[in-house]
């Protein structure tokens, strides 16, 4: 496989966390709209803290030379503690199958009325498609469709901001979500449940970059981009609390009132990150699959029951999925500071 420089992945990066959640709004409005402009400093702490844990992920993978889950986690040098946090996460990341094909269905749904099960349906056909051909065709994919997400992304949300809407509600009283109630609280959860979603990615793309310097380049500027744009994401989600409040995808909403022609690129994109992150993900847990055709069997039917368990509906699993996630991530994010210290000494004392 061709090795990896830092653009390529910045964009392995984007394409993991820029989901269904992030580019329709539903996630930066549950964690920090809701708030109000409290929500900016949320937002600027958990891109602090992307950046830290990106780079301290991909100093663990290249030490360790492995992007074996439960490796990456772990700072126990045990093979059964490495494999049961390893099947964790896969377990987490199987979930988001489920949440990326209800995006999917809710998006078709939002967008042409067509049924939840059609657009889920699409989702979970083109994941199985794209992880049976394991991380090479994965990062292929993301080097060309990633920079053109996150272009037209960024040129909604300018546009947003600039057609100054105005307020046609409410400002205050927004209720939180049960499992983040504050924004301390709530910048916490997002970081970690998002920090889940990198461990492979990131572990994947240290292993198979140019060199450290690439990696840790790539690392920084993907974890710091999204952090920017998030920042810019909230500050057009604020321009209509009520509006961004009501809807299921609300980036989505704002697109059709600046423009139908904008809107129906928008709603492609978003599809297009709805289906990056659940490929990335659905990726990460067939990592822990063995190799052979019961692989391919599990991969199939795991996306079949996926997208059957996802006609729930995309905005309650927002609510309540990606916090209770972001509460496991926090544990791992506390095995993986600590997995880093004991691999910095490891190193030094080996010097």
């Amino acid at each position: 496989m061709k090795k990896l420089s830092w653009p390529e992945i910045t964009t392995l990066y984007i394409g993991v966390i820029m989901g269904a959640g992030f580019a329709s709004g539903r996630e930066c409005w549950q964690f920090f709209g809701v708030f109000g402009r409290k929500g900016y400093l949320g937002a600027a702490a958990s891109t602090l803290c992307f950046v830290i844990i990106a780079c301290m992920l991909t100093y663990i993978a290249r030490s360790k030379g492995t992007s074996d889950l439960g490796k990456l986690i772990s700072p126990f040098d045990n093979e059964v503690t490495e494999g049961i946090l390893g099947w964790v996460l896969a377990a987490i990341y199987y979930s988001m199958i489920i949440a990326m094909t209800a995006a999917g269905g809710s998006l078709l749904n939002q967008q042409f009325g067509v049924s939840r099960a059609v657009g889920g349906l699409i989702i979970a056909v083109l994941c199985v498609i794209t992880v049976l051909g394991d991380f090479g065709r994965v990062s292929k994919v993301f080097r060309f469709m990633v920079p053109v997400l996150f272009a037209v992304g960024v040129l909604t949300i300018i546009l947003t901001i600039r057609a100054g809407f105005g307020q046609s509600g409410a400002v205050t009283g927004y209720r939180p979500g049960r499992m983040s109630p504050n924004w301390p609280v709530s910048a916490l959860v997002f970081m970690a449940y998002n920090t889940i979603g990198m461990i492979t990615m990131a572990g994947s793309s240290a292993v198979n970059a140019k060199d450290g310097r690439n990696a840790y380049a790539g690392a920084a500027a993907g974890t710091l981009c999204l952090g920017l744009l998030t920042i810019l994401l909230l500050r057009a989600l604020l321009s209509d609390m009520a509006f961004s409040a009501r809807l299921d995808l609300p980036m989505l909403g704002f697109s059709a009132r600046i423009s139908p022609v904008l809107n129906a690129v928008y709603a492609v994109i978003l599809y297009g990150a709805v289906y990056s992150t659940g490929a990335s993900t659905y990726y990460g847990f067939s990592t822990k699959l063995r190799p052979g055709k019961a692989k391919r069997i599990i991969i199939i039917a795991g996306a079949a029951a996926g997208f059957l368990l996802g006609l729930s509906g995309f905005k309650r699993l927002v609510e309540f999925l990606y916090p209770a996630q972001g509460y496991a991530g926090i544990v791992f994010i506390v095995l993986i500071i600590i997995n880093f210290v004991m691999q910095l000494r490891a190193c030094r004392n080996e010097k």
